[in-house]
């Protein structure tokens, strides 16, 4: 039986057919409703040159804008992105990469390869997905040593 391999975040926002990203200059209100209907939590702003400048999500939308009274129709997403981007490079391990965001209290990364170009973010969510994947292998794989066929 082969041991399960550390899985890499490339090999996470690989299976993903679209990468998420909003302009800067839409609306919060603009901002929700993308979110809504691609049935994500959180994306990427871009500046007009289409460099990944920020990240919006939907707890921005809520504690920064909803909470606060404000109208969503009139505030601009560069208004309330986070604007302190935490990067990772696509060949960095998931643990790893699960450390960066305990360390830093983020619940998002942006993955960026060596030119620069923005590859997409992982979540949390995500890598613990992987991590319970690599458990279930895991103990599939003691569950073979355990109880031989034969």
């Amino acid at each position: 039986m082969e041991v399960p391999m550390s899985r890499k975040v490339q090999d996470v926002i690989s299976k993903r057919k679209e990468v998420y990203s909003i302009s800067n200059q839409v609306t919060v209100a603009e901002a929700a409703r993308y979110l809504k209907d691609r049935a994500i939590r959180a994306t990427g702003v871009t500046n007009l040159s289409g460099r990944i400048i920020g990240v919006v999500s939907q707890s921005d939308i809520s504690d920064k804008v909803v909470a606060e009274n404000y109208r969503p129709s009139e505030v601009k997403v560069q208004d309330i992105s986070s604007t302190n981007l935490i990067k990772v490079a696509p060949e960095v391990d998931v643990e790893t990469a699960m450390q960066i965001m305990s360390d830093n209290g983020v619940y998002h990364l942006v993955v960026e390869d060596a030119e620069g170009d923005y590859r997409g973010l992982i979540s949390i969510r995500d890598l613990i997905a992987v991590e319970a994947e690599e458990e279930k292998e895991r103990a599939e794989l003691y569950k073979g040593y355990a109880f031989p066929s034969y």
